[in-house]
């Protein structure tokens, strides 16, 4: 696995920028396509999709991989230029530790960083795009504004060059991290509600969590977990 990964970093460090580019591009553009239509599967709509979709949430997700694009380029830079270290080596304690390290410091840095850009006015202004759909889908994961798609891009890249971590929990988090965005876009539950009562699963983020968000901004600022709103009094 080991030698795999550093073939592909190789293969990836021999590019044109410009092709750099573009390959990143189609990484987030197949990342967006296949988001949007497990979501819309999940929730019964595929058979309606092209009534769901309008052309401004088509703009605005076309707006969000673009810039995503660039977050990707700039990470992967920052790992060309020693700044951001991977370990290579596999270890599974050593991917289970990183792995929640990841979702615990992210989902609190998300959890300010979005608390914040629904208090201060100057923030919230490009904020408010996403909030325009109270009946959200699984497009509505990719309307946001270019700020805040950077603003949430910087608080990853800044993580990745403060802590060494696994680049195989770094690949499970980003795919723990594309899966919650789904579930938290979805219009209906589809985990059983014998699991999601179960105590574990209350201390984790559902759909149902998230919409509430949508309907009542003042509550439900955390992405993976429930426990930083437990905790601030922010919890619907």
């Amino acid at each position: 696995m080991q030698d795999s990964i550093l073939a592909a970093l190789d293969y990836l460090s021999a590019l044109h920028p410009v092709t750099l580019f573009l390959l990143f591009l189609a990484e987030n553009i197949l990342i967006a396509a296949i988001s949007i239509l497990l979501g819309f599967m999940l929730d019964g709509l595929l058979t309606t999709f092209k009534d769901e979709i309008t052309l401004k949430e088509i703009g605005w997700t076309c707006s969000t991989i673009f810039f995503n694009t660039l977050v990707t380029l700039a990470g992967y830079k920052l790992f060309q230029h020693g700044v951001i270290i991977f370990h290579l080596n596999f270890s599974v304690t050593e991917l289970l530790a990183d792995f929640l390290l990841l979702i615990v410091a992210m989902d609190f840095m998300m959890y300010v960083f979005h608390w914040a850009i629904h208090k201060l006015h100057a923030l919230y202004r490009y904020h408010d795009l996403h909030h325009q759909y109270n009946n959200p889908t699984a497009v509505s994961l990719f309307v946001l504004h270019p700020v805040e798609v950077l603003g949430f891009g910087g608080l990853w890249l800044c993580l990745l060059t403060a802590i060494d971590f696994s680049i195989y929990a770094i690949i499970l988090y980003l795919m723990f991290n594309v899966a919650m965005g789904i579930i938290g876009h979805l219009r209906k539950e589809f985990i059983p509600a014998s699991v999601k009562n179960h105590t574990f699963f209350q201390w984790l983020a559902n759909t149902g969590f998230h919409v509430d968000h949508h309907q009542y901004q003042q509550y439900n600022f955390g992405f993976y977990t429930k426990v930083w709103d437990r905790i601030f009094g922010t919890l619907k």
